[in-house]
This record gives C-alpha cells, sequence and structure tokens, in this order.
C-alpha cells in the first residue's frame, strides 16, 4: 500500500500533462489550418500582381545613358627607335689602320677625318708619277714648239702629247688611291662605337670593321606588322608610341608602310618619324598603338557590361514602365573591342540607359530603383 501511495503524485500529474498535450495538438491544427488559407491569399495576390514579394523588390542599381561617340582601335606592336642616319663608316679600300682620331662619344661633322689606312705605297708611287709628269710635259712643250714650225711629223706630236696625258690621269688615279686610305665621316652626329684598332686590317663592307656614326637630331620608330592588318594600316595612320623605359608617350602618324610582305615572317614594316629627344637611344623599345579602326558617331559600351547566354552577347537597359523603371535584356552585335570599350552594331541606340553598376544579378522584368 505504501508503494501503491509513492506512485499516485506521478500518476496524476502524468495524466494532467497528458490533457494539455491534447490541446496544444488542437492548437497547432487550428493554426495550421489557417497558415493554409493565408498561404492560399498569398499565393493569388502574387499572381495578380505577376511575380512573388521577393521578386518586385526594387533592386538598386546606376544607369548611364548611351550617346553616340568617337570609337578607336587600336594595333599594339612593339617596335624600336632608330636614328634616321645610324650607320658605319667603313674604310673603302684593304689596309692596315695607322691612325684613329675620334673617340666614342665625340661629335663629328660631315667630311671630318675619322682615322687612316697605310697609304706609303700609293705615296711612293705618286711621287714617281710626279717625276715622270714633268718629263711628259717637258717633252711635249718641245715638240708642241717644233710642230707649230711644221718641224717633225704628227705622229711624234700625239706621241708626246699621249705621254703627257697618260701620266696626268695616274697621278689622279693615286691620288684617289690615297683618299681611299681615310675614313671619313659622310654625316654628321655622335661617334657610338669605335670598332677599328690601330695595326689591324680595315676591310670594306664588313660591319663590325668600322666606326658607327649615329645622328639623333632625325628620330623614327619602326615596327613590323602582321599581314592581317596590310589592309586597314595606311601612310598617315594615327599611333601612339609608348616608351616604357623612359616612361613617356608621344602622339605621331605613320610617315611610311612597307608594300612588301616579308615572306618569312608574314609582316611588313612601319615608320613614324619623331621629335628630337635626348631620353631617346637607338634601338630602345617603343610599344606603338597603331589605328586601325575609327568611327566618328558609334555606339559603344564598356567591356564588362557586355554578358554571355545561350542565345548571344546582351546588356542590361532599364526601361520605364508606367511609374517603374524595370530591368530589359537586349541582344546586342558587338564589332571591333577595343582597349576597355566594344562598339555595338546592332541591338542598341542612342538613349538606352545602360545599367552600369548592380547589373550582375539583375533577370529579365525585375523592378529597378535608379540611383
Amino acid at each position: 500500500m505504501k508503494r501503491l501511495l509513492s506512485f499516485l503524485p506521478a500518476l496524476i500529474l502524468l495524466a494532467a500533462c497528458g490533457g494539455k498535450g491534447s490541446d496544444k495538438k488542437a492548437r497547432l491544427a487550428e493554426l495550421k489550418k489557417k497558415e493554409t488559407e493565408i498561404s492560399a491569399e498569398i499565393s493569388a495576390l502574387e499572381k495578380e500582381l505577376g511575380g512573388t514579394s521577393e521578386a518586385r523588390k526594387a533592386k538598386l542599381v546606376v544607369t548611364s545613358e548611351l550617346k553616340p561617340e568617337k570609337f578607336v582601335h587600336f594595333v599594339h606592336i612593339q617596335g624600336r627607335v632608330d636614328a634616321t642616319e645610324n650607320l658605319v663608316v667603313n674604310a673603302k679600300m684593304p689596309g692596315t689602320v695607322m691612325r684613329i682620331l675620334v673617340k666614342e662619344g665625340q661629335t663629328v661633322k660631315a667630311g671630318q677625318l675619322l682615322a687612316e689606312t697605310d697609304a706609303s705605297a700609293y705615296l711612293s708611287g705618286l711621287e714617281e708619277a710626279r717625276t715622270g709628269l714633268n718629263f711628259a710635259t717637258t717633252l711635249f712643250e718641245k715638240q708642241k714648239s717644233l710642230w707649230d714650225q711644221k718641224i717633225g711629223t704628227e705622229v711624234q706630236f700625239l706621241q708626246a702629247k699621249n705621254a703627257k696625258e697618260q701620266a696626268e690621269k695616274r697621278i689622279a688615279t693615286l691620288n684617289e688611291q690615297i683618299a681611299m686610305t681615310r675614313v671619313v665621316s659622310p654625316i654628321s652626329g655622335v661617334v657610338d662605337e669605335v670598332m677599328l684598332r690601330l695595326g689591324q686590317p680595315a676591310s670594306p663592307g664588313v660591319p663590325n670593321n668600322g666606326i658607327r656614326i649615329v645622328n639623333m637630331s632625325q628620330v623614327k620608330v619602326r615596327a613590323d606588322v602582321a599581314e592581317a592588318y596590310s589592309q586597314s594600316i595606311r601612310p598617315g595612320s594615327d599611333v601612339t608610341v609608348e616608351f616604357p623605359d623612359a616612361g613617356k608617350t608621344v602622339r605621331a602618324t605613320l610617315h611610311y608602310v612597307s608594300r612588301q610582305i616579308n615572306p618569312m615572317t608574314r609582316t611588313f614594316g612601319v615608320e613614324a618619324e619623331l621629335s628630337p629627344d635626348p631620353s631617346y637611344q637607338a634601338n630602345m623599345i617603343a610599344v606603338m598603338k597603331i589605328v586601325d579602326y575609327s568611327a566618328k558617331d558609334a555606339l559603344a559600351v564598356p567591356i564588362n557590361l557586355v554578358q554571355n547566354s545561350e542565345e548571344g552577347n546582351y546588356v542590361m537597359v532599364a526601361e520605364t514602365k508606367g511609374s517603374e523603371s524595370v530591368a530589359r535584356r537586349k541582344m546586342v552585335k558587338t564589332g571591333k573591342t577595343g582597349t576597355d570599350r566594344v562598339e555595338i552594331l546592332e541591338g542598341l541606340q542612342s538613349g538606352d540607359r545602360l545599367i552600369s553598376v548592380g547589373y550582375q544579378e539583375l533577370n529579365e522584368g525585375d523592378l529597378l530603383q535608379v540611383k
């Protein structure tokens, strides 16, 4: 009996809890019924409004009006700086170098003597030829005097005249040969490199056997362009030249475009003249941005605004629908791509409001809050 009495409070408590649980279940069933009714009403209202409440929540975006602009497309080519007058002066005749009269970095003028090779053999021959000329001249004058007096024969007179002329020609030839032993600068400029050495032979036509003279008062930048641009690049094309090492940019025009395609590299040469500048050095790297296409009144948009889909490229624009602004997807046909903008050939028109910020997560018909 005592054990039964000890379990009695627990039984009473369990019965009480069981009663409360039944009330909660009934309440829960009642709330779920109301939830179903409310959800049905919400769905009906959303259907009438044309979308869910989440989709109709206005999304904050930034727009910009599309306007015609000048669109330019560049071809980027690495070139090099070159002096208009940059050459190696060689000896005109083989010989041993006897004197070098200039040093690297020295300024020279056109016609200035740079070096000399051994001319001793020619000088000796010149002395002998002068002696022979004096003798031939004396004989000619005497023979001419006799011939004027009708003394002697015409053959004797002609032989004396021929001997004198031959002696004169020999002296002229020796003088020309002596002149060829003198290495003379044909241009004004700066001695960039002296490749001759005293006592060593100098040879004509050998690139590394002379004295390099560079005239940087007339400078050009030169590059080789791929054959694919041969029809779009012409003399007079605008070009922007960047010098990475000098940290400067200049504008110029192409003054020369080669009409020949290199069969080995499939490229053609282009050149642009530059104004003199102390910072320019021969063979300095220069990046040429050549204009190969331009349109005066083009429609262009930032490259990042053009998105891709299975149907093609598109951009998001904002359109007014009643008192609201909504997102619209417009399919576009793109043209040339510039540094940061792309030309739009079809799909957009002037006055369209491009969504420039917040376009990534937009869908067709989304309600917009335009900032």
